[in-house]
């Protein structure tokens, strides 16, 4: 591992930027002909949900520890001491996202949320509203998908990207890691349950069906056939598990 792996992030830090508003418009298209073609994916920082684990556990058909050990580092969002799980861009000797190919993304179809966000950047609040999301346009100096007539608006652009789906396979988890921080951080210790319940779904599977689980809620046959084959279902139930010991 890299000396400047992230350990440690914060989910928003108010930036010397104007924020996006939906109708925004900014200009950006990006195809394998330019000359800066998937280098911005030579050293990313990017921080994975546990939907977005769902998606790669889907996308290479894997069992999800097998994806955390291959590809991924651990780190702790700065506020709420919550462990977050990043693309290991530093284990080669190469760098770069271990998803990229020759012909660009290998997962292309099942790509992380930041990754289908990108040129925008996103952080996120917890208010008395609940979640609020603000967004910027981070411009790479040597990104030449700026240089192009295609314009966008930011509704526009997530739209086009598909990333309404993850975010609200999300959301939850957003308001755990926000809520959770503005009461301070959780000890150490509890780090590994909630690391296993949030990014390990086949572990987390295992401990539901394992005799005295203490679950959120009491569950009859039709309940445990559907966590028994359904990941989706899975993970929100392994956001309300969270949300009640934290």
């Amino acid at each position: 591992m890299a000396e400047n792996e992230p350990t440690r992030v914060s989910l928003y830090r108010q930036v010397d930027q104007a924020g996006l508003s939906p109708d925004s418009t900014f200009k950006f298209h990006c195809y394998a002909g330019l000359a800066c073609f998937n280098r911005c994916c030579q050293a990313p920082t990017i921080v994975l949900s546990p939907y977005d684990l769902l998606r790669l556990k889907q996308a290479l058909g894997i069992p999800s520890r097998e994806i955390l050990s291959r590809y991924t580092i651990m780190g702790n969002e700065e506020a709420s001491n919550l462990p977050l799980v990043f693309i290991d861009a530093y284990r080669s000797p190469k760098g770069g996202c271990p998803f990229l190919s020759s012909k660009g993304c290998a997962v292309y179809a099942h790509r992380p949320a930041a990754c289908r966000l990108f040129p925008i950047t996103m952080g996120s609040q917890f208010t008395d509203q609940g979640v609020v999301d603000h967004y910027f346009c981070r411009r790479l100096d040597y990104c030449r998908g700026f240089d192009t007539e295609v314009q966008w608006t930011l509704a526009s652009w997530l739209a086009d990207q598909g990333f309404a789906e993850y975010d609200q396979g999300r959301r939850e988890w957003l308001e755990i890691l926000l809520k959770t921080g503005l009461q301070g951080p959780v000890e150490a210790r509890g780090h590994d349950l909630v690391a296993i319940v949030a990014y390990d779904l086949d572990e987390f599977r295992r401990m539901v069906f394992e005799p005295g689980f203490p679950g959120v809620q009491p569950l009859d046959d039709r309940d445990r056939a559907e966590l028994g084959k359904d990941d989706l279902t899975l993970l929100k139930f392994g956001y309300r598990y969270l949300k009640s010991i934290l």
